[in-house]
Formats: structure tokens, C-alpha cells, sequence
């Protein structure tokens, strides 16, 4: 149990990291290094396994070099069966022959069995030592390796690329070495019993390797169109499992069945090509073999005419000639397996070669962080030349809950992912009193850091040992104390089977809230010195939203708590609160110090004043007075402002739904009472780009107020979001009664156009 929590352990702060870094971070990557060709690859992983595996290998050679031996020798006793013993009518000399032929097929059947043990042990050992690395690798991670490599393209690696590997590695060492070793011997032999066939043998042989040469190129090609139709189709079905709710709420069923439909035939057109083009490379030497036999069945025949052979040696040449040009199929069977296991080489080098964002140094213990955390001089660019922080200077005093706030896109979660070093700065340093994190241990950085994300998720364990993810050792006393501190623990007891209650579909069994605090009990088991939360309440419901937020601040009382959010109204309650604009500190203070000084922080504040969750959360109101500030409705009067509130209805979205498509009629005017909204515009080339990232108080759609025009842009939920809209038939007649708010509305739509326009 303990190793089984301490895996799970490693997989949820990896997993910290891969959710933390949220856009691309300009690094070296595999793509800097030079290329080498997939036939190199592939000898070399020959010669690794070779070199790791002496044993095993040993066993393997030998069973084929007795198989070898037994199979020429068997066809050599044709030779004297007939000459010394058949036609003789010798029985003393057939039963020596034969009594030779069991003891060397029990000797050759042993041997056998113990390549094929061997076989087994090496090939599974392949296989869990490349699946070991490349989970070892993908651990040492962050985002940006997951944004090049989606879930489906892992899996595949998993499993259809390791065992192509797997199988052409072994084909090669085991089937390639033995028919090789096996035309060797069998031409010497040849070569010693009738020189003349031998020559034609041997030149013919030639012929087997023609198909390759021609067919190379396409099989390789074929075979790396078909994985890429693979990588589509796993990804299809992973993203089909996990939004399974959203196609079933949105009738999406049809749609995804023809996309994944699209997928397959894509996948079964290449794939007969593919197959096809592989059994052509076993087909066509199989052709030139029977071509071959039958020059040889000739001249040979012609050779015994004239006395040249006996008819024992005759027999015994062409049984010894049948296993040569088995054997020579046995080794053009293999190159299917090599070409295909080139493709699958370098798809997992492109993986394996991806260099980690964050290098884990043997540097020395972090002492317990008890003054502050601080970014000094700091600038951090995903993409080189647009830095998202730039030369920032930030200090976090241990104790007390700290805020940051900012529009989107101001660098709060970065911040966030640079104190937990999840990236590190192209300049600058992040220190932990003093203490620069890149020349410290990582796992005493990690010891010492709790953190709760906004969609946090649970593993497919009990809630026990999801919590004790946390810190592995915990007692059943400590499990319940931090339970207690997240507010978690009544509510675990009034389950069916308490503790021990199945977590399935990464906590989706539960709600919103029960998993939100299951995490902030797995982050406070730690008893960490510092506590991260990344918008660790946005996607609650508002009662929910309170509730946990009131058991934050309670525990800001204990421990250092820095929290990134959007939401101000729970910034307000914050010890301290730092605004961050466009990836520098811009003011910090209290929320009334902050209010006093008229700055950014104040005009965010009254942007996401004059709402109202009513109903539970169920629906919204907004004020006239919030109207106001609407550029639009600014010369309103009180009461058209009023009537105005009355008719806009609340409309609920989860996470990830389209509020509005691009090219769609517009009919309504939305404000966004709760929640985040992406923004995207696709151009004409069919290039998707997001434009903007709309939060609490912004609006969009205006215009649809007074026009029916198309959308010029899709509005995609970020998170479960609460909108009030505003339709243009329930809003019209109100235009003809104040013809002030037609005006406003005019003037916001002229001013539009010229912007677009310019």
C-alpha cells in the first residue's frame, strides 16, 4: 500500500506540473539535435539489447545454433539413408542413422525450449524497460511537452510503437541471426557437395533482396501516414471518454461517430496499402525462392543424368537447398518487422529526446522557508521575444493570505508556476529566503509546497488514499485532521462506506465542491509551509465557492496561503493583494488601500460590482447602476435603466460549451455575471487564433442589440460560467420608447466599425 501511495504521490505533483505550465515555454528541444536515420536507431537498440542481455542471448544463439546443425544434419542422412543404408539394405547402418536423428531432435527440441524461455524473458524485458523509461521520462515533464504530444500519440507509443520495436528486435536477434547463420552454413555445405549449383544459388539469392529495395521507401511511408491517422483516432476516443457528458447534453453523438468514422476509413484505406505493401515483401522473394528451386531441380536433375551425383546426393543437395532458401525467406520475412520498427523508432525518439523545461539538480537540502518567497528581477517568455513577465519584483512574506489579481493574461499563474518551480526564468531568480530554488534539491522544494488546483483531480482510489497522496506515511489520525481543517470530514463519514469510498472518473462521482476540498485535505496533510491555490474555487457554484473560501481564509490564520484568482470579492479578504498587469507588479496593499487609490485594482473591483446570484446560484441579477457603466447605456436614464435590469435572463454553461459560433446570426447581448469565456476567430485560411479571455463583468455581443449581423468571433466557456443576456426582440421595443439608448447604441456601433476598419 505504501508503494502503491507513493506512486501516486509522484504521479500528482508530475501531474501539478503538467497542469501548471500553461503555455510553451521557449526551450531546447529534439528538434535542435541532429537527426539520425531510423535503420541507425534501429542497430543500436540491436546492440543495447544485445549488450544488456548476455545471458539471455547466449541461450537464444545457442538453441540456434543446435536447430541450425539438426536441421543440415537431417538433410545430410539423406544422403547415406540411401546410399549406405536403403539401397544396401543395410539395417544396422538405418538404425545407427536413425537412433542419431532422435537423440540430435531431443538434443535440438531442449535446446528449443530453452530459446524460447529466453526469447520470452528478453522480449518482455524489452518491453517493460522501454515503457519504464519513456513513463520515467514523460515524468520529468511539464505542459509544453504534453501540448506537442497529445494523450492519444502517448498511448500509441505505448502501445503500437514500443511492440513494433519489440517485435523487429527480436525478429532480427532471433529469426534474422538464425537464417543468416542459416545460409551461411547451408552455402558451405552446398558449396562442398557440388560447387557448380552452388554458384547459381548463390547468385540467384541476389533476386530476394530486390522487392526491398524497391519497396522500402513506400512501406516506410506508408507506415508513417498510418500512425499519424492512429495518434487522430486515440485522440478522438480520449477526447470521447472524457466529454462524454458534453456529447450526450449537446446530441454530439452523430457528430463523433463521424468523425471517428473519418478516422477509421483513413486508417483502413493506408492500412490495406500498408499491409499490402508489407506482404509484397514476403510474397516476391518467395517467388524469386521457387524460381530459384526450380533452376536448381533442373541442373541438378541434368547433373545426376550424366553421372555427375548419385541419386542420395541429389536428394541430400536439394533437402540441404530447401533449407538455404527457407532460410533465405526466414530473413526477407524480417524486413516488414525492421522498416515498420524504423517509423516506431523515430516517432519515440521524438519523445524520448523532448528535454525536460525543469532540470532537477543534485544541489543541496532547502532549509524551512520562514521569511518570504520572492521572484528578483524575474522575466519569463513562453516564446522567445514575448516575455509574459518581464524584470518583475515580487515578495511573499511567509504568513497570512496573499492575492494575486490581474486582467487575463497578466502572468498570475505564472508567478504561481515559477514559486513552485514548475518553469524557471530566463533571467532573474526565485529564492526561498535567500535560497536560489535552481541550486536546490527539487524534493525539499516539494516538501515544504502544498497546492490545490481549480479543477483538481483524484486518482482511482479511496478518498483514504487520496488523501494521504498527500504525505504517503500519514497516520488514519492525520488523514482525519487535515479532512477536518478542509472542511471535508463530516461529509466523507456520511458516505456509505466513509473513507474507504471508491473515487472513480478522477473524482467526477463527487461534487464540485467534495473534490475541491478532498484536494485542500491532501494539500494540508503535508503541512506545508506554503500553500498555492490556482483558482481553486472559480468553477464552484457561488454557495460552494463561499464555503471553501471561508475555510482558506480560516487557514491563512496558520500558514502562508498565496492564491491566484480573478474573483475579487475573495481577493478582498486577503491579508495583502499584489495586481499584476501585463507581467509586471503594478500596486499592492489591502483591498481597502488598494480601493483608496484609484488604480487598476479599483476599476476591476467596480467592473464585477452590481451582480446578484439568486436561487442558490441558480440564476443572476444585475443592477441599473451597473448598466451604467456600460459605455452604451451611460446616458441612460434611471428608469429606462431599471425596466433595462428586469429583462435580461440568466443563462448557466458549463465548461467548455460554445456560447456563440462565428458566422452565426447574432440575437442577443450577453454580460458575464460568473465565469471565464476564451475568444476565437477563424480566418479565411481556416487558422484559429484566440483573440481575448473575457472574466467576471465583461460583456460581448452588443451589437446584436441593434442589428442581426453574423458573429465575428466564438465564444467558448473556460469554466462553469453564469451569463445574463439580453435578447434583441425582448430588448427592442424598449428602443422605440427611449430613443436615447438607440443613440448610445449607434455611436458604440459606429466607433466599432471604424476599429475594425483602421
Amino acid at each position: 500500500m505504501k508503494r502503491f501511495l507513493f506512486s501516486l504521490y509522484r504521479r500528482f505533483m508530475r501531474y501539478s506540473s503538467v497542469y501548471m505550465t500553461s503555455r510553451r515555454p521557449a526551450c531546447k528541444d529534439s528538434a535542435s539535435r541532429p537527426k539520425e536515420t531510423g535503420k541507425k536507431m534501429l542497430w543500436k537498440t540491436i546492440v543495447a539489447m544485445v549488450r544488456s542481455s548476455p545471458l539471455w542471448l547466449f541461450l537464444i544463439v545457442l538453441g540456434a545454433i543446435i536447430d541450425i546443425a539438426f536441421r543440415y544434419l537431417s538433410s545430410l542422412s539423406y544422403r547415406y539413408l540411401i546410399d549406405l543404408a536403403l539401397l544396401p539394405r543395410d539395417g544396422k547402418a538405418l538404425a545407427i542413422i536413425i537412433g542419431a536423428l532422435l537423440v540430435l531432435g531431443s538434443i535440438n527440441v531442449l535446446a528449443g525450449l530453452a530459446g524460447d524461455y529466453a526469447k520470452a524473458r528478453l522480449g518482455s524485458t524489452f518491453l517493460f524497460d522501454y515503457r519504464l523509461r519513456l513513463f520515467e521520462h514523460m515524468q520529468r515533464q511539464s505542459q509544453r511537452f504534453y501540448e506537442r504530444f497529445g494523450v492519444g500519440e502517448l498511448l500509441a507509443r505505448y502501445t503500437d510503437d514500443i511492440p513494433s520495436i519489440q517485435s523487429a528486435v527480436l525478429s532480427i536477434v532471433t529469426t534474422g541471426f538464425l537464417s543468416v547463420a542459416s545460409v551461411v552454413a547451408g552455402l558451405s555445405i552446398l558449396f562442398a557437395m557440388e560447387w557448380r549449383l552452388t554458384l547459381i544459388v548463390a547468385a540467384g539469392s541476389a533476386l530476394l533482396f530486390v522487392p526491398y529495395r524497391m519497396l522500402k521507401s513506400r512501406s516506410v511511408a506508408l507506415g508513417r501516414d498510418y500512425y499519424r491517422h492512429l495518434d487522430r483516432f486515440n485522440e478522438t476516443i480520449d477526447e470521447n471518454v472524457k466529454a462524454y457528458r458534453v456529447v450526450r447534453a449537446f446530441d454530439l453523438r452523430r457528430s463523433m461517430r463521424e468523425k471517428v468514422e473519418e478516422n477509421l476509413r483513413a486508417m483502413l484505406s493506408v492500412g490495406v496499402r500498408r499491409q499490402f505493401a508489407n506482404s509484397n515483401l514476403t510474397r516476391l522473394p518467395m517467388l524469386a525462392v521457387s524460381i530459384l528451386t526450380a533452376v536448381i531441380l533442373a541442373c541438378g536433375s541434368y547433373l545426376t543424368f550424366e553421372g555427375s551425383l548419385t541419386i542420395g546426393e541429389f536428394i541430400a543437395y536439394n533437402s540441404v537447398f530447401f533449407t538455404v532458401g527457407t532460410s533465405m525467406f526466414g530473413a526477407a520475412s524480417v524486413l516488414p518487422y525492421a522498416l515498420s520498427a524504423r517509423t516506431s523508432l523515430e516517432r519515440l525518439r521524438q519523445a524520448m529526446d523532448w528535454e525536460p523545461d525543469v532540470i532537477e539538480r543534485d544541489g543541496s537540502e532547502l532549509p524551512p522557508v520562514r521569511a518570504e518567497v520572492s521572484l528578483r528581477d524575474v522575466t519569463f517568455a513562453y516564446t522567445p521575444g514575448e516575455p509574459v513577465l518581464h524584470r518583475l519584483n515580487l515578495a511573499v512574506p511567509i504568513g497570512g493570505l496573499t492575492s494575486i489579481v490581474g486582467p487575463s493574461g497578466s502572468g498570475k499563474s505564472t508567478v504561481l508556476q515559477l514559486l513552485m518551480r514548475f518553469a524557471d526564468p530566463q533571467s532573474g531568480a526565485v529564492t526561498y529566503d535567500g535560497h536560489d530554488l535552481k541550486e536546490v534539491r527539487y524534493d525539499s522544494l516539494l516538501r515544504q509546497i502544498g497546492v490545490v488546483f481549480q479543477d483538481s483531480v483524484l486518482f482511482h482510489a479511496s478518498v483514504r488514499d487520496n488523501i494521504r497522496v498527500g504525505k504517503p506515511d500519514a497516520s488514519e489520525a492525520d488523514i482525519v485532521e487535515a479532512a477536518r481543517a478542509a472542511g471535508i470530514h463530516e461529509t466523507i463519514v456520511g458516505f456509505r462506506d466513509g473513507y474507504d469510498t471508491f473515487v472513480r472518473q478522477y473524482g467526477d462521482s463527487l461534487s464540485g465542491g467534495q473534490r475541491q476540498r478532498i484536494a485542500l485535505a491532501r494539500a494540508l496533510l503535508r503541512k506545508p509551509r506554503i500553500l498555492f491555490l490556482d483558482e481553486a474555487t472559480s468553477a464552484l457554484d457561488p454557495d460552494t465557492e463561499r464555503s471553501v473560501n471561508e475555510t482558506i481564509v480560516a487557514l491563512g490564520r496558520d500558514m502562508a496561503i498565496v492564491s491566484v484568482t480573478h474573483r475579487l470579492a475573495y481577493a478582498a479578504l486577503s491579508d495583502r493583494i499584489v495586481v499584476l498587469d501585463r507581467g509586471t507588479v503594478v500596486e499592492s496593499g489591502t483591498h481597502e488601500q488598494l480601493l483608496e487609490r484609484d488604480g487598476p485594482y479599483r476599476l476591476m473591483w467596480e467592473k464585477q460590482q452590481g451582480f446578484q446570484m439568486v436561487h442558490g446560484g441558480g440564476s443572476a441579477r444585475v443592477q441599473s447602476d451597473r448598466l451604467r457603466r456600460l459605455p452604451f447605456f451611460r446616458g441612460i436614464g434611471s428608469e429606462a435603466l431599471e425596466e433595462l435590469s428586469g429583462l435580461f435572463v440568466t443563462e448557466k454553461f458549463d465548461a467548455g460549451a460554445t456560447v456563440v459560433e462565428q458566422g452565426d446570426q447574432g440575437d442577443k447581448f450577453y454580460l458575464i455575471a460568473r465565469g471565464k469565456v476564451e475568444v476565437w476567430i477563424t480566418a479565411a485560411t481556416g487558422e484559429r487564433r484566440k483573440a481575448a479571455t473575457l472574466e467576471d463583468g465583461d460583456h460581448f455581443g452588443e451589437i446584436a442589440l441593434m442589428q442581426h449581423i453574423p458573429r465575428t468571433a466564438t465564444v467558448v466557456t473556460a469554466a462553469p460560467s453564469w451569463f445574463l443576456s439580453l435578447s434583441y426582440d425582448r430588448f427592442h421595443p424598449l428602443l422605440l420608447r427611449y430613443p436615447a439608448i438607440r443613440e448610445e447604441l449607434e455611436a458604440t456601433l459606429r466607433s466599432r466599425m471604424q476599429r475594425r476598419d483602421s
